[in-house]
């Protein structure tokens, strides 16, 4: 609202956009326009900002030129959360934007989430994979570049998301995203550090972490892969929305000292673009 009482020449008239329709607008826009879907990548990372965006007395948009004043602003915000993740072969996946308050002039504080993925080739095997940190197939550093938590990512993804047609892609709008609790679903009610939970999870209160604990054979690979999927499965139903991305990580957490993978799904409104025009599908 300062900004407007500041810029009085701005009130022009012309559509009003609150800023819940102006985000999904321009989400909408730059998911359309800058990001990749069917890409695989050996890495991912969400980066979180903030901007204002200033509203009238009416908690309006007043002047459409401002739309494209907020899109340049958020798309400078991307381009900034880029520049920090610096990976090689870098692709946009998914901007995932969010009205999440206001601030104390008025102005609505939107959440700018961009997914951000290192491109490579994934390598599919059910071979034993190792816990975190890209250390490759168990025991030999092979493929180290990949991972437990990124071979099912990629494995998960590969599930869920069709390949479309040729000659045409999917892109997403009105994005939403749900991590899953590693503890919330305890399969074995005396833990002892093997397939205890649906989420891979494993504490040094079970037991000591040691490099076994931390392979995942093929068998395993398969247990998470089932359950990692259901859980896609599942919140599409609660969402009433398509499968787009996962991301999922291997970290570790101290005070107890635990491994887990870390696992956030996004879905959103799925259409097909081609050449002959777009549909929903």
């Amino acid at each position: 609202m300062e900004y407007y009482r500041d810029n009085p020449g701005l009130k022009t008239g012309g559509e009003l956009y609150t800023s819940d329709s102006a985000v999904m607008e321009i989400e909408s826009l730059i998911n359309f326009n800058f990001c990749y879907t069917n890409i695989e990548c050996v890495k991912k990372t969400f980066e979180l900002s903030e901007v204002t965006m200033p509203l009238d007395e009416l908690e309006k948009i007043n002047d459409p030129d401002l739309m494209q004043v907020y899109y340049n602003k958020i798309i400078d915000t991307i381009q900034a959360q880029m520049g920090r993740v610096n990976y090689s072969n870098m692709k946009l996946l998914l901007v995932d934007l969010e009205n999440t308050g206001t601030d104390s002039n008025g102005d609505a504080i939107v959440s700018v989430g961009a997914l951000i993925g290192k491109e490579y080739l994934s390598v599919l095997h059910i071979d034993s994979w190792i816990y975190g940190e890209h250390e490759g197939l168990c025991g030999s550093g092979w493929y180290n570049d990949e991972d437990a938590a990124t071979q099912l990512d990629a494995r998960v993804t590969d599930a869920m998301l069709p390949d479309p047609p040729n000659s045409c892609r999917w892109f997403f709008t009105a994005i939403d995203h749900k991590y899953i609790n590693p503890e919330n679903d305890q399969l074995n009610p005396t833990p002892n550090n093997y397939r205890d939970y649906k989420i891979y999870y494993a504490s040094d209160d079970v037991a000591q972490i040691t490099e076994t604990t931390k392979c995942l054979s093929g068998s395993d690979m398969n247990f998470y892969k089932a359950y990692y999927i259901d859980y896609a499965q599942d919140f599409e139903v609660e969402s009433g929305k398509k499968f787009y991305y996962c991301a999922l990580s291997g970290n570790a957490y101290p005070l107890p000292y635990h491994i887990q993978h870390d696992y956030t799904i996004y879905v959103g409104y799925r259409f097909l673009e081609c050449t002959i025009g777009v549909s929903n599908f």
